[in-house]
């Protein structure tokens, strides 16, 4: 008796276990290729939502403590500016997420953009994310990227092909 009901408990969690799992199956294949284009990688379609892009390669970084922020690319559409960059950390342990919003976009005339939008996809050794900026009131040809938080500062020079000119 006792072994059967055994037998019988055995039955019972498995037919769980398998219906769970099946449960389970079209929301993993829904994330696998509805939500595959979501995050960082439909940026492109965005921006094109707002018209004409123009794509400004960067790749320049300054050290936080023991990390590395590098500014990736700019992309200059007529109604924003906005700014990938990766965060590469070397700790393993205790690591903090990149504070975007401490990011800072001021052109040559003292002007600061304002930042309205922004994302990060993390990974084991940082993150890849973007933010936008506003245009500059005066057509400019430049800006500088300031971070800013606490004790730390670094900055970037960002060409921007006449930004607030029309891409």
């Amino acid at each position: 008796m006792k072994r059967r009901l055994t037998y019988a408990t055995f039955l019972f969690r498995r037919t769980i276990f398998v219906a769970l799992i099946l449960i389970l199956i079209p929301n993993y294949i829904q994330k696998w290729t509805i939500d595959k284009d979501r995050g960082n990688n439909d940026l492109i379609k965005v921006l094109q939502a707002d018209g004409p892009v123009t794509e400004i390669t960067v790749n320049k970084s300054f050290p936080i403590d023991k990390d590395t922020f590098t500014a990736d690319i700019v992309y200059v559409t007529p109604k924003q500016i906005q700014v990938t960059y990766t965060f590469h950390t070397k700790q393993k342990k205790g690591v903090w997420s990149f504070p975007t919003m401490s990011l800072k976009l001021v052109t040559p005339d003292g002007q600061q953009l304002l930042s309205h939008n922004a994302g990060s996809d993390g990974n084991s050794s940082g993150e890849t994310g973007y933010i936008s900026f506003d245009l500059p009131n005066k057509p400019t040809d430049r800006a500088t990227l300031i971070y800013e938080l606490y004790d730390r500062y670094g900055q970037i020079e960002i060409p921007l092909k006449k930004a607030g000119e029309g891409a």
